[in-house]
């Protein structure tokens, strides 16, 4: 489709075209300094306990500002707290539109509204370093008791999980190889995967308010590596061994129909999205029947061990190791383009 607007001149945006864009971001009385043209940082209210994270978009372009606002926004309610500020880094190749990066502003911004965080500033440019859109955000939240790390997980513990395996990988598999996902899922299957980024959707937020006040031991927000590699990390931070029930795994058949099509593993596939946790046996089913009875699928996967080290998952009555994914498997789909 013929952009409405001509290409931007590589480097900084032109004033004007800044001023333009910024009057989409967040205005709030917690903004001291906004995001405007000429001032180089914003200055917002604080609090005695910050959750700090980053994390750039670099697999797609598409749906870019979704994924901007719901990986960062989901560090921070793994960790316990309440996501409040988001600062970005737009780098655009050389021929980026006005029009274009005008839809992009407006989609960090809608996200970030839907998420409940202050899109506060950043920095953007036209560069000849990148060949794609990238995206590289911050974010700052509010943190009113003691962190919930990785490390917390104790034997006896269960493991559970929110939404499906490979829920984000899936949406993207689907947006990057078009024609062969239609043929395998069907018109209506191919569009309800799409759908997935906005009910369920991608971000955690939800499961971390219905979760308030549940005991839990660890937490973690599976993304690169998947929920496999999600697993391991909790085992290897809290220093146990897991035990995971492949019948128990929440699989869509859209996501096995295309990882089975492109040769990938569904749990080494990017799962933005899913809420993995540990809590003692009794509570854990008491906050399952929670998530369910509000909205939010929630599976135990298994249990948590003393044989440190040992990730270990059930298959026909067999036991083997559970696979590491160093590199998530989405990439794959990208070398095959």
């Amino acid at each position: 489709m013929k952009s409405s607007s001509p290409a931007l001149g590589e480097g900084k945006l032109p004033q004007a075209i800044l001023s333009r864009l910024l009057r989409l971001t967040s205005r709030a009385p917690e903004i001291l300094v906004p995001a405007e043209a000429g001032e180089d940082a914003a200055v917002v209210l604080g609090h005695e306990r910050l959750v700090i994270t980053a994390d750039p978009i670099t697999f797609t372009e598409e749906n870019i500002g979704t994924y901007t606002v719901a990986v960062n926004c989901n560090d921070i309610v793994a960790m316990g707290g309440r996501p409040v500020y988001l600062t970005t880094t737009l780098l655009l190749p050389v021929g980026t539109t006005e029009t274009r990066l005008r839809s992009i502003f407006k989609e960090i911004e809608t996200a970030a509204r839907n998420a409940g965080i202050l899109w506060v500033g950043g920095h953007t440019e036209v560069t000849s370093a990148v060949n794609r859109i990238v995206v590289s955000a911050q974010a700052v939240g509010f943190l009113a008791k003691e962190p919930t790390t990785t490390a917390g997980a104790r034997p006896g513990d269960l493991l559970v999980m929110t939404k499906w395996v490979g829920l984000e990988g899936t949406t993207l598999i689907a947006r990057e190889r078009p024609q062969e996902a239609r043929r395998l899922l069907g018109n209506r299957a191919y569009r309800q995967v799409f759908r997935w980024l906005e009910a369920p959707g991608i971000s955690i937020i939800a499961e971390g308010r219905i979760l308030d006040g549940f005991p839990l031991s660890a937490a973690h927000d599976p993304t690169e590596g998947g929920v496999a590699t999600g697993i391991h990390e909790i085992a290897a931070r809290s220093g146990v061994g897991v035990t995971v029930d492949w019948q128990r795994l929440p699989l869509r058949e859209e996501t096995v129909l295309l990882c089975g099509h492109f040769g990938l593993d569904p749990l080494g596939l990017l799962s933005s999205g899913v809420f993995l946790f540990t809590l003692e046996a009794e509570q854990a089913l008491k906050a399952c029947r929670k998530l369910e009875a509000l909205g939010i699928p929630a599976s135990v996967l298994g249990t948590i061990n003393s044989r440190r080290g040992k990730v270990l998952i059930s298959k026909d009555g067999k036991l083997r190791d559970l696979p590491l994914y160093v590199q998530d498997e989405i990439i794959k789909v990208q070398r095959r383009q």
